[in-house]
């Protein structure tokens, strides 16, 4: 495993932190879409899918607290240990933030399916 040194880490730790913010802030107008639609559509089994959305949104904006908050406290762990011992907790918070990123990706996509049958009517 390669050893970086502290500023490397840190430079990840402000990437993966980008990362998340342009996560939450999509996050944030999907929800404010569904809440669009919502309002445009009579009950039925739309509004169960785009209830079923919202909360899955919701969901994933707490995931997005809980990794920032990881990062954070990783980032100041790291500024006050020998970095090298921290190399493999690095590593696995890496391989979260791009396994995150995949939910996220397939959450969208899926969202943009079910949300175009809308915008097509």
């Amino acid at each position: 495993m390669e050893i970086k040194n502290i500023e490397t880490l840190h430079e990840d730790h402000l990437g993966w932190m980008e990362d998340i913010t342009a996560w939450r802030n999509e996050l944030a107008y999907y929800s404010r879409v569904v809440i669009k639609l919502v309002e445009g559509i009579k009950l039925g089994p739309d509004t169960a899918k785009m209830e079923e959305f919202q909360s899955r949104f919701d969901n994933m904006q707490d995931q997005f607290k809980d990794m920032a908050k990881k990062i954070t406290a990783h980032d100041k762990a790291i500024a006050h240990e020998n970095a090298a011992e921290r190399m493999e907790e690095h590593q696995k918070m890496g391989d979260e933030v791009k396994a995150f990123k995949g939910k996220f990706n397939d959450l969208k996509e899926e969202f943009f399916k079910f949300e175009e049958k809308f915008i097509y009517e």
